[in-house]
């Protein structure tokens, strides 16, 4: 049987002060799934996504992506997780303000040593693809913030990468924009069949993916 593209088994994480964001987290993400993670603030949603992607440590448990324990004490383990099996969108979209949006997307490709043709052609497709074929040469100063996330989700996608985690990326927007990115995402994953990994404080957003897991005090709950 194929393993989940994320398992994640009794995963804790704590601060110091005794604070605990996880609390044994089992938790399975099926390769091709839209999942949304939902919960108020300091629930541990965030916190979970970002150890998943490798950007940071579990305190305990497992994190097996495709079958494999992921090894946080290998510095190669998580350049290779994240340069080649995750794509990330963050909800402050982190462009960089000097790259045009066509720089921005190709951006992540300098660290692959693809050919500059390969780069631009490739992060034109995809600027195309999220309706901003026109907007190439504009930087992200010039673009709306709907359009600033579609520019991220392009760059996420630059690396061809299996699984996507987006943290609240329609944290920033309004509800209208906020439903056209969810829209965007709903048909990146029936279209590419990536998989996503959605965190969000909307609760209405979660019609658009698969299922919806709530957590709550650092727990899955629902």
């Amino acid at each position: 049987m194929t393993p989940p593209i994320v398992e994640t088994r009794n995963l804790c994480r704590s601060y110091g002060g005794g604070v605990e964001a996880l609390r044994g987290v089992d938790l399975r993400v099926e390769t091709g799934e839209f999942v949304t993670l939902v919960g108020r603030s300091g629930s541990g949603k965030s916190t979970l996504l970002t150890i998943i992607g490798g950007l940071d440590a579990p305190t305990g448990g497992t994190v097996l992506i495709r079958g494999t324990p992921l090894d946080y004490r290998d510095r190669r383990d998580l350049i290779s997780l994240r340069r080649e099996l995750v794509g990330f969108i963050f909800q402050q979209f982190n462009l960089i303000p000097t790259l045009t949006a066509r720089e921005n997307v190709e951006y992540p490709l300098l660290f692959n040593y693809r050919p500059p043709i390969e780069r631009r052609e490739k992060a034109l497709e995809l600027l195309s693809m999220v309706g901003l074929e026109g907007r190439a040469s504009h930087y992200p100063g010039q673009l709306s913030g709907g359009e600033q996330q579609r520019v991220a989700i392009a760059r996420a996608l630059i690396a061809d990468p299996p699984l996507i985690l987006a943290d609240e990326p329609t944290g920033n927007l309004d509800s209208t924009t906020s439903e056209g990115i969810f829209s965007l995402l709903q048909r990146l994953n029936r279209e590419r069949g990536v998989t996503l990994l959605v965190v969000t404080h909307e609760r209405e957003l979660g019609s658009y993916s698969d299922r919806t897991i709530e957590m709550r005090d650092g727990r899955v709950v629902a």
